[in-house]
């Protein structure tokens, strides 16, 4: 891999068909028939490792070796690569083997190789070429009666012209020569110093191609176990595979990375691969961008620049005004990119491995990257986007020396002035800014962690404090929640709304109830999110701009009456509250998208499968068109069994694969399970099977009660179509307890309906123990175990005390209890 260094470690691996031409090649040229061979890939895909195996393999064999590299520096020197060939040869070859390597016609030659001649230093008229082209292809044929020739050409696309017309001279007559080329080459178009004498090379009759491509999943797994000197394990190798492409240079440069890594004595994990950004790559990257042609070389790099900090989210448009170049340039620029393998194919252009990215944002001079970060704020700002994507770029500048408020500044961010590295955003915007670039769920629960240990949310507590200010915990809710942690979450939110409610901060206190609503839906507690949403949407409306968490607040509350099995109620309740697209967040997409995901969901209970999978889908690509990667909002796991059901297969199974790359590198088990359960839905059969065994694993025992017992229900109606009678009674009795005692009928209902297909006779809903309780009365509980008071809690479920009173007593009931000092143990026993 040019600019890659430390390959003679690297195994070659899965490169057995490979090695196998070249060894067929090489015993023709030791039976007098020899040739040229290409090896052919992208770079960094172990062609210089295929030339060094060949080496070993003719050295063993007697073959008189010859070895030369091209580079950019030589190409524009007549016969370089010529000389690089045989002029070791003739400095260390004993005095008559060099006589005979030029005797007869061959002495045409041996003016190249004699530094006192003109010839020597590149003074050639025409008319001498075809002599030198002539003595040459003689001194091959004298070279070859002692025995087999390997000439060994690495990088051919870098040759100068008159080497390369040697070669072309030469092609069909090496086939009666004991003299073999193996040259490597790179896939990407129109690269080197003469590529289209290159491309006509590679392409004559007489040449042999070898082509070599990425590593799959196994042989990853191979690399690793030798680099590090043992069996890695599997969701590290996943983790490598997606973050290199299988690339064999980047593999090694990230194998070699996690091992200098500190603290990393192993095991290393998913979440350190997925950030590893070795310095090694970034240099690789620069000198691969000195491989597009000059008049776009400048134009690449600066592109470069902004590709790492947009992370693939901003269309060509922001990308010339952030790179200074014309829209004309961007597409062409971006071309070349795509040509030599930087940039993936697609719209908004993105580098073509993750690590790729990381390496180059990563080592950027610290001044290069605020610098670019406020070009391009500059350039969405100017775009129209919306504010918070602004922001997004304007957090990683250190804050102006100027007063003015942060919108009239974009103009002028990251000048010398502003630039102080000392400091840093607010924990609670780096921990969420992370969870929307997706970030690993670790890394970015680690933020949230952080910033609660900074008191990042106590500023609400003062008299003074701005709104901003008071929604810094629900940005760390968010991110708990997302990472697992909903319990924390929800306590950080019941904290944040009485603080919001004591300061009068109404919007805010609205927003962190919508954000808490989100939660509670997530932990199963229909009732508290029920009460939350309805709390946030009082008094509102949909053109009510100053709640910007209404859109949360009319997801969740359509998602609980669709999980209540009141498909009506859910279609009055988003008629009413909202629509996507009106109101005051139509200007901001990424406001809007919880409306359409929830317009989405409707439509699919309602039997409107087609208008609800095109919801779904357009809030999976507007999300990573706004550069969120993270697969804790992405309704694409969704959308997957919507485009099953219409038939489009292959489009759901690349969905579902995708997702499920992207939960894996998050590292969330929730996240996880649902992508193994659409996984499983794209695919069908006994593999889905396996996949929803899998995902039952990762959400068990993350208190995610809606997903859990909604993949127990798809587990146990792929039991019951597979015949595994037994085991699907058992996993659907499993999900009817859950969706009893969370009160989420729809699920209930379908887990019903699958057990009376297969005969049984299904019970009711327990009335007496933890399954009996409603909702409302196990929400109530956990408050009480948490110890909370029935005022507090009569406050944080927006209620009276007479009715939190009243709920604790049928709780005891039920439980068979006689105080509050039993609810804890009662809880947990059952």
């Amino acid at each position: 891999m040019h600019g890659i260094h430390h390959l003679d470690t690297l195994p070659v691996v899965e490169r057995d068909y490979q090695l196998r031409l070249l060894d067929v090649a090489l015993g023709s040229c030791r039976n007098g028939a020899g040739g040229i061979v290409v090896v052919e890939g992208g770079f960094g895909t172990g062609k210089t490792s295929l030339l060094r195996a060949v080496h070993e393999r003719a050295a063993d064999a007697g073959f008189t070796v010859l070895r030369a590299r091209s580079s950019e520096f030589e190409s524009a020197f007549p016969y370089g690569i010529v000389r690089q060939l045989f002029e070791p040869f003739f400095e260390a070859a004993p005095a008559e083997d060099r006589a005979a390597a030029v005797d007869g016609p061959a002495a045409l030659a041996s003016p190249l190789f004699d530094h006192r001649h003109p010839i020597a230093h590149g003074d050639i008229a025409r008319r001498q070429h075809e002599a030198l082209l002539r003595g040459l292809h003689r001194m091959l044929v004298n070279m070859g009666r002692r025995g087999p020739v390997l000439l060994l050409l690495d990088d051919l696309h870098w040759a100068d012209a008159a080497s390369l017309r040697f070669l072309q001279y030469v092609e069909n007559r090496l086939k009666r020569l004991p003299v073999l080329c193996v040259a490597t080459a790179t896939t990407a178009v129109g690269c080197g110093a003469h590529p289209d004498l290159a491309d006509a090379l590679r392409g004559a009759s007489a040449v042999r191609s070898v082509p070599v491509d990425v590593l799959s999943r196994k042989a990853v797994a191979e690399v690793l176990g030798a680099v590090w000197g043992g069996e890695p394990d599997p969701e590290v190798v996943y983790a490598a595979r997606v973050v290199t492409g299988g690339n064999p240079g980047l593999l090694h440069e990230l194998a070699t990375e996690l091992r200098r890594a500190p603290g990393a004595g192993g095991p290393w994990g998913p979440g350190l691969v997925a950030r590893a950004a070795p310095r090694q790559v970034a240099r690789a990257v620069q000198r691969w961008v000195g491989h597009v042609p000059q008049e776009h070389r400048e134009g690449a790099r600066r592109l470069t620049d902004v590709l790492a900090v947009v992370r693939g989210a901003a269309g060509h448009g922001v990308l010339a005004d952030a790179a200074g170049l014309s829209p004309r340039e961007v597409g062409e620029v971006v071309a070349v990119l795509t040509d030599i393998g930087v940039v993936e194919p697609g719209v908004p252009p993105r580098f073509t491995h993750p690590i790729v990215r990381n390496a180059v944002y990563a080592h950027m001079p610290r001044a290069c990257r605020y610098r670019t970060h406020a070009a391009v704020a500059q350039a969405l700002a100017r775009a129209g986007a919306p504010p918070e994507k602004v922001a997004e770029h304007l957090l990683h500048l250190p804050p102006s020396r100027d007063d003015r408020p942060a919108a009239a500044r974009t103009a002028g961010a990251g000048t010398d002035a502003g630039l102080d590295e000392s400091t840093e955003p607010p924990p609670a915007r780096r921990a969420f800014a992370a969870l929307l670039d997706g970030a690993p769920a670790a890394d970015v629960r680690r933020l949230a962690e952080e910033a609660l240990r900074r008191g990042a949310h106590s500023d609400a507590a003062r008299g003074d404090a701005a709104r901003g200010d008071a929604l810094a915990p629900g940005l760390i809710a968010l991110c708990l929640s997302c990472c697992g942690r909903l319990p924390e979450a929800a306590a950080v939110l019941d904290d944040a709304v009485r603080r919001a409610e004591a300061l009068g901060l109404v919007p805010a206190a609205r927003d962190l109830r919508s954000l808490r609503a989100f939660v509670q839906l997530r932990r199963g507690m229909l009732a508290a999110a029920d009460t939350d949403a309805t709390a946030a949407l009082s008094g509102s409306d949909p053109d009510d701009a100053a709640v910007l968490g209404r859109p949360f607040a009319v997801y969740t509350l359509t998602e609980v009456l669709l999980l209540r099995n009141q498909t009506s109620a859910a279609a009055a309740a988003f008629a009413r509250h909202g629509t996507p697209g009106g109101g005051a967040h139509a200007g901001h997409r990424a406001l809007s998208l919880p409306l359409t995901a929830a317009r989405g969901r409707l439509r699919l209970a309602r039997g409107d499968t087609a208008a609800g999978a095109l919801d779904l889908l357009a809030v999976h690509e507007s999300l990573a068109a706004h550069g969120v990667r993270s697969p804790a909002f992405d309704s694409g796991v969704r959308a997957v069994r919507a485009l099953t059901a219409l038939g489009r297969v292959g489009e759901a199974r690349a969905l579902a694969a995708e997702r499920l790359r992207a939960a894996r590198a998050f590292g969330e088990p929730r996240a996880l399970a649902c992508a193994l359960a659409a996984r499983a839905a794209a695919l069908g059969g006994a593999p889905a099977l396996t996949l929803l065994a899998e995902a039952v694993e990762q959400v068990a025992g993350t208190g995610a009660v809606v997903d859990e017992c909604e993949i127990r229900v798809r587990l146990g109606a792929g039991l019951r179509a597979a015949g595994r009678a037994a085991q699907a009674r058992r996993t659907l009795g499993d999900a009817i307890e859950a969706a009893d005692s969370a009160g989420l009928a729809a699920l209930g209902k379908e887990a019903r309906r699958e057990l009376s297909a297969m005969g049984v006779r299904v019970r009711r809903a327990a009335r007496t123990g933890v399954a009996g309780l409603t909702p409302r009365e196990h929400r109530v509980s956990l408050l009480a175990v948490e110890g909370k008071s029935n005022r507090q809690i009569a406050r944080i479920l927006f209620v009276t005390v007479k009715t939190v009173e009243w709920h604790l007593s049928q709780v005891y009931r039920k439980l068979g209890i006689a105080s509050r000092r039993e609810l804890g143990a009662a809880l947990a026993g059952d």
